[in-house]
């Protein structure tokens, strides 16, 4: 059974569950393989860290195998979050490798994407493989890299897509600093499909958005702050995609906040654009009211939107017009966001809080299909990075997470794994808990990572 406590925890690390020469069975769990289109209660038998057998509930034997009870949990494979910051170098005192990709497990990710807004950029091959090395060196969940678009991110001159993509870049993104040059759009476009890889764009025309700190509407006009408008978002939308029409590159619209600019990306994709977006938990589970709850842990870019929007986007991902959705987990240290509304940088952590908060404004209430929702975080996220989805077929590495859809549990200081608090869900009851994680052999569990 899985350990309830820290004398149980102990004692299990000892003896069963990390004996990676024994044989694993999850026994009564609800495997949900998007990659497979499986859904169903089942034992599921893993040998040598690989997916063995899976068979009728409760009726697998247990030789010598470590039984894990799963009846009532989940079973997935491990997940992929597209859009995450991890600060190093340059801010390690918000995030390091290290501390975000424990946080990445914690929430059931086995791989991240990391964005290149680090300082120095990454924008070379050799930086490429300096993070991809920190990754290797923090041994938990895998690190996708993501190199910059230009070079320094300064949008000027196209940097060294290439020899970043044999570096092992996976994408390619100024995120924060969009390109928006239509010249340089379509240059870094071709650049990026030449070698394989897919562009991704942050949406946002800066000249329209410059100094605003929230939405543009009436949470902005009660507390006297410059507003972020639509036309930011969409404009920018409607003028990448113009770009990849034109020269036939893929994009991919992170980060997504208006349905209005879901709907332009599934236009161009039905006219042949090879464009895909999305969205973050927060944008689906929150509007524009919350900043006047939670202050600067609820200001974001693109900026939290109206009750009308926020349902908008739950709408279209329930109807699948939406591919993904990424965390963006973005932490700071508390001091930068005690600057207040106007002075505080934008973003919010997210890594362990994805997966409940996602749920709640998806799924309850039979509104969207298990299988549906985390194809949002495997088959959609893979698909468009262009990697292996992690599957819990047979024969395929046990790369899986055990997820509890019904535990209650709070986040707060002393029990996330990020260096940062930065999040409007802080204190919060959220439901549906990550209790295990496997890559290959047990590397979480119940909170605690094993050696």
């Amino acid at each position: 059974m899985l350990p309830t406590s820290a004398e149980s925890r102990a004692r299990t690390a000892g003896t069963t569950l990390t004996d990676a020469s024994r044989p694993v069975l999850v026994r009564g769990g609800r495997l949900v393989d998007p990659s497979a289109g499986f859904d169903a209660v089942v034992d599921l038998l893993v040998e040598d860290g690989t997916v063995s057998r899976i068979s009728k509930p409760f009726e697998a034997p247990a030789r010598d195998a470590s039984v894990v009870d799963a009846d009532g949990l989940w079973l997935f494979p491990g997940l992929t979050d597209m859009h995450v910051h991890l600060r190093e170098p340059g801010a390690t005192a918000s995030e390091t490798v290290e501390s975000g990709l424990r946080a990445a497990i914690a929430g059931g990710f086995t791989r991240v994407a990391a964005m290149p807004n680090t300082d120095p950029p990454v924008d070379t091959p050799a930086r490429v493989a300096e993070m991809a090395e920190r990754g290797r060196l923090a041994g938990t969940a895998d690190l996708l890299v993501v190199g910059c678009v230009t070079r320094g991110r300064k949008g000027d001159a196209v940097a060294d897509i290439g020899g970043m993509a044999l570096a092992g870049a996976a994408a390619f993104s100024d995120d924060g600093s969009p390109v928006l040059d239509p010249g340089l759009l379509a240059e870094a476009m071709a650049a990026a499909g030449a070698a394989g890889r897919v562009f991704i764009q942050h949406a946002e025309i800066t000249d329209l958005s410059r100094g605003g700190a929230v939405n543009l509407g009436p949470v902005s006009r009660e507390l006297g702050l410059a507003g972020i408008p639509d036309s930011s978002e969409t404009g920018a939308v409607a003028l990448t995609l113009e770009a990849a029409m034109a020269c036939g590159g893929r994009v991919h619209l992170t980060h997504l906040s208006l349905p209005g600019s879901v709907d332009l990306v599934r236009e161009a994709a039905d006219r042949g654009a090879c464009a895909t977006c999305d969205v973050t938990p927060h944008h689906l589970a929150l509007d524009e009211s919350e900043v006047l709850r939670s202050g600067a842990c609820a200001k974001m870019n693109p900026p939290l939107r109206s009750a009308r929007d926020r349902e908008g986007l739950v709408e279209r991902a329930r109807a699948g017009r939406i591919d993904a959705v990424a965390s963006d987990h973005a932490p700071h240290e508390a001091r930068l966001k005690e600057a207040g509304l106007a002075g505080a940088p934008f973003g919010i952590t997210g890594l362990e809080t994805a997966l409940p908060v996602t749920f709640d404004a998806l799924g309850r209430m039979g509104a969207m299909s298990p299988l549906k929702m985390l194809s949002l975080f495997t088959t959609g996220p893979a698909s468009i990075l262009g990697v292996t989805c992690p599957s819990l077929a047979p024969g395929r590495p046990f790369e899986a997470v055990l997820f509890d859809p019904c535990e209650e549990w709070t986040p707060s200081r002393d029990n996330t794994r990020s260096r940062s608090t930065n999040t409007p869900f802080l204190g919060r009851t959220l439901r549906g808990r990550v209790r295990a994680v496997w890559k290959r052999r047990l590397v979480y569990i119940d909170g605690d990572f094993v050696p």
